[in-house]
Formats: C-alpha cells, sequence, structure tokens
C-alpha cells in the first residue's frame, strides 16, 4: 500500500505560487474538497489553518488522510511549521521569488486588476494586508502576520529556523524543474502573469478603466519613485532570500 504523502505548499503571492499549484493538480494531487487556488474552504470562507493549534492541525492532517486530499495550499498566513514537519505524512514545500521583484510584481498585480485602491507605492505600503507590507517573507515565516506588529531581527531568526523545517524550497529565478522530484514530471500551461489576461482587460473596460486599460496593454510596469526605498524596507526579507538560495533542502 503507497504511503500517505500530504504535499503542504507555502504560497507566497506573486512568487509562482499558482504555478505550483497547477502543476501539483496536473500530476494528480487531489486538492480539498472545497478549495480556491489550492487553499482549504468551507462555507465560511477560507479555513484560517494559520490559526489552528498544534493538536487542530493534526485533527486537519487526519481528515485529509480520510478524503484522500494529497495536496493543501496556505496563501494568507504561516501555520504552525514546526508541528507540521513533525507530522511524518506532510511534505512541506514553497516557492521563493526575489523579494523587491515580487513587492513590485504584486503591486502592479493589485493595481491592474483593482484589487488594490492604492494609485502609487506610498499608499500601498500604508494597507493592512501581510502581502503588501514590508518585510512579508519573514512575516510569514517568523508567524509575526500582524502588518500592525513591528518586524525584529529575532522575527528572521525565527523564520530561518522555520525554513529549515522545510523539505523542498524551489528558487522562481532558477526554473521549477525541481518539481519534477516531487513526481510531478506533467507540465502545466497555466501560469497567472500580470500582463496579457483578457479577464484583466474586460474587468478594467466593465470598471471603466480605460487609461489603466491603455497602460496594461503598454505593459507598463509601475516602479517606486526614488522616495520609496525598497530595499531599506526589507533588509530583513533580503536577507532571507539570500539564505534559502544556500541552504541545502534536495527532496
Amino acid at each position: 500500500m503507497k504511503k500517505y504523502r500530504l504535499v503542504w505548499f507555502q504560497h507566497l503571492h506573486k512568487a509562482a505560487g499558482t504555478y505550483v499549484v497547477r502543476r501539483a493538480l496536473t500530476n494528480g494531487e487531489k486538492p480539498y474538497p472545497l478549495n480556491k487556488n489550492g487553499n482549504p474552504h468551507d462555507d465560511k470562507g477560507a479555513i484560517p489553518l494559520w490559526e489552528m493549534t498544534g493538536e487542530e492541525l493534526t485533527e486537519f492532517v487526519d481528515e485529509c488522510q480520510e478524503l484522500g486530499v494529497t495536496f493543501v495550499a496556505t496563501e494568507w498566513g504561516g501555520p504552525d511549521f514546526r508541528k507540521l514537519s513533525e507530522d511524518s505524512r506532510v511534505h512541506l514545500v514553497t516557492c521563493f521569488r526575489d523579494p523587491i521583484n515580487r513587492f513590485i510584481s504584486n503591486f502592479n498585480f493589485d493595481y491592474y486588476w483593482q484589487w488594490t485602491k492604492s494609485k502609487n507605492y506610498s499608499e500601498y505600503l500604508s494597507e493592512i494586508e501581510i502581502y503588501s507590507s514590508p518585510e512579508y517573507y519573514t512575516r510569514i515565516f517568523s508567524r509575526n502576520q500582524n502588518p500592525d506588529v513591528e518586524v525584529k531581527p529575532e522575527d528572521l531568526k525565527k523564520a530561518k529556523e522555520n525554513l529549515q523545517l522545510f523539505d523542498h524550497i524551489i528558487i522562481a529565478e532558477s526554473g521549477m524543474d525541481d518539481l519534477c522530484k516531487l513526481g510531478w514530471v506533467k507540465e502545466t500551461d497555466t501560469t497567472h502573469p500580470t500582463y496579457g489576461d483578457k479577464w484583466a482587460m474586460i474587468h478594467l473596460i466593465k470598471k471603466l478603466r480605460f487609461w489603466r486599460l491603455f497602460q496594461y496593454l503598454l505593459r507598463v510596469k509601475h516602479k517606486p519613485g526614488d522616495e520609496i526605498n525598497l530595499e531599506q524596507l526589507n533588509t530583513l526579507d533580503i536577507e532571507l532570500y539570500d539564505y534559502v538560495k544556500s541552504i541545502d533542502n534536495s527532496i
């Protein structure tokens, strides 16, 4: 009898996460019965797995095993990584991208899809959303997930410790071939690019955002002005990114 394996994917916004989810499903992984982009849902919305106690997480993994679920994504927060790593059934996976490029991509994606009301980076950084806050990676992996709470060097230390618990860390810039080591040998043509999406165009037309549509068609990438120093705002994330590129995380 094949040993049960639950791939638990920590999805980081605009870091090839949707591609990883689609690649998993293309290769026969079974998601939670009700889900959005691999994130388990119930009738109330996304199941807050990142708020569960260790015991509750174990019960959730038990449920997944009973249902035959083999793939779970968490996108809106970081669960108790240590508890998950102690469960022999769970295989922890994540995918990183250069944090500055990720942030710029996140802003442009939200700007064109109108997931944000912000017109510039100054406004965007003031939003109370974890994925638009500085030091996003460090927040997720240290589990300091309240954007109102300052991220400190001890959070970076905790994030590094938690990432050591992962079975595999993919670096998007290095390509996605390592996914084959999970048995995901079939390619998927599904990507989630900022530009070239007909639904984004239709959305902008419906909202009568013609100037924004014109910019979208020209693939205008909005970058922060000189007054916004993303490198300074994300010094811990840059160090964390360099760290994950250096550690051995082979499957």
